[in-house]
């Protein structure tokens, strides 16, 4: 199977020396296409066998990986939702494994049917030195740990909101990646975004490595148009490197800058948190700084405190549309210990939780992605996986908060913060 498909593959003009990829370098034969899915094939770079550093593939024969499944055959049901679930409570050894024991859809049909208003995802992209992030999305549904606190226990403990009684979210199955070519993978997970968008709900990805960034930009700057959101960006990593020879047009560092490049997002409308790596070099902060994007090194963390950032961070995203990136490397490793890149110093998880509880009651968030987890460098008490859960958890009590009304980013329940026993 790999010797055929490896004559699939068909390699142009790969060259270390490459210049930087930029928008204007594109095939002008690509403008105006798109795919059967609405994206312009001019945001997909690795289709245009003029840029330098191009893997080109048969149309009509890498598919294999993402081929859907033939459903004319099924038995017809009526469009929405569907409850997998046997017993009323499962916990990890009874229940069917979906995100937090939610029903199921399984096409935009689903999500209109039943109104819903979050659909989680599982991404199986693996673009890191060290395989295991594409294990994710099946590992998150199955945290032993995790299944002890499914739908039925769902109050926050800062807000006291009920998110799960207040958001109707599904689990919506896994995006397929291809396998040995990462850069296709990245068509099939904006496909799938695209899907629930065109289904009314807010896409949320669980899983994979980073590159899946670039197509989320492709996804959402098809449906609210380039340049019409902001991002948060939780990472240890800049995620603004240039394209590198090899082939590699996007990578899994190369995201923030090819986004840019293309126009499909503003430099003054990324906002990064948690920085910290020996890179960015001194000329790629310079294009930083050039493009206005609003990074928060652990060094200003570290010289004015959690808070005074936190605050900067809600002043900079007020009022706009919000992606949310959470690469689980921007955690401490004493939170986060089972990621692809490890850097020391990073913000500890309470800090995370509330900057996403409270970016989330103040925004209108359209898609979210969690990712870099490895489950199979995590310990036996899944700290890695615990944390993502609570991440997710701690956006959709925002999430929650702000459909109730309570949109302060610094909101904290009253009856949590007074016991209510008069001395």
């Amino acid at each position: 199977m790999l010797k055929n498909l490896s004559r699939m593959i068909i390699c142009a003009a790969l060259s270390t020396g490459a210049s930087p990829l930029h928008a204007q370098e594109a095939d002008k034969s690509l403008e105006g296409e798109k795919t059967d899915y609405g994206i312009p094939l001019k945001w997909m770079p690795w289709k245009d066998p003029k840029q330098p550093n191009v893997v080109v593939m048969d149309p009509k024969k890498y598919d294999v990986w993402q081929k859907r499944r033939d459903t004319s055959e099924d038995p017809e049901r009526n469009a929405g939702p569907i409850d997998v679930q046997r017993y009323a409570y499962g916990t990890n050894s009874t229940a069917f494994p979906t995100y937090f024991n939610l029903p199921m859809a399984l096409a935009p049909e689903d999500l209109k049917a039943g109104n819903v208003e979050v659909a989680l995802f599982g991404s199986t992209l693996e673009a890191q030195y060290l395989q295991g992030a594409k294990y994710a999305a099946n590992k998150m549904r199955a945290l032993t740990q995790v299944s002890f606190f499914p739908t039925g226990s769902s109050t926050d403990p800062f807000n006291r909101v009920d998110y799960f009684k207040e958001l109707n979210i599904v689990d919506y199955g896994n995006a397929a990646a291809t396998i040995y070519y990462d850069q296709r993978s990245l068509e099939e997970v904006a496909k799938v975004i695209v899907e629930i968008q065109e289904g009314g709900a807010i896409p949320v990805s669980v899983g994979g490595t980073h590159a899946q960034m670039y197509a989320w930009f492709m996804a959402l700057a098809k449906e609210h148009g380039p340049g019409n959101f902001a991002m948060f960006h939780i990472d240890a990593h800049y995620d603004a490197q240039p394209p590198t020879g090899g082939g590699l047009v996007m990578h899994n560092g190369s995201m923030i800058r090819n986004a840019i490049d293309f126009g499909l997002i503003k430099g003054e409308d990324v906002v990064q948190l948690g920085l910290r790596s020996p890179v960015p070099s001194a000329e790629d902060l310079q294009w930083m700084r050039d493009n206005n994007i609003r990074y928060h090194f652990m060094a200003e963390v570290e010289r004015d405190g959690f808070d005074a950032v936190a605050q900067r961070i809600f002043k900079e995203l007020k009022g706009k549309k919000l992606y949310i990136s959470v690469d689980m490397d921007g955690l401490d490793p004493a939170d986060a210990p089972a990621v692809g890149t490890q850097a020391i110093g990073g913000i500890r998880a309470p800090e995370a939780a509330r900057m996403l509880r409270g970016l989330a009651a103040q925004n209108e968030v359209i898609g979210a992605e969690f990712g870099e987890y490895n489950p199979l460098l995590d310990d036996a008490h899944t700290t890695t996986g615990v944390a993502m859960d609570r991440l997710m958890r701690s956006m959709f009590a925002g999430m929650a908060a702000r459909k109730l009304g309570l949109r302060d980013p610094n909101y904290l329940a009253p009856e949590a913060l007074d016991h209510g026993v008069k001395d």
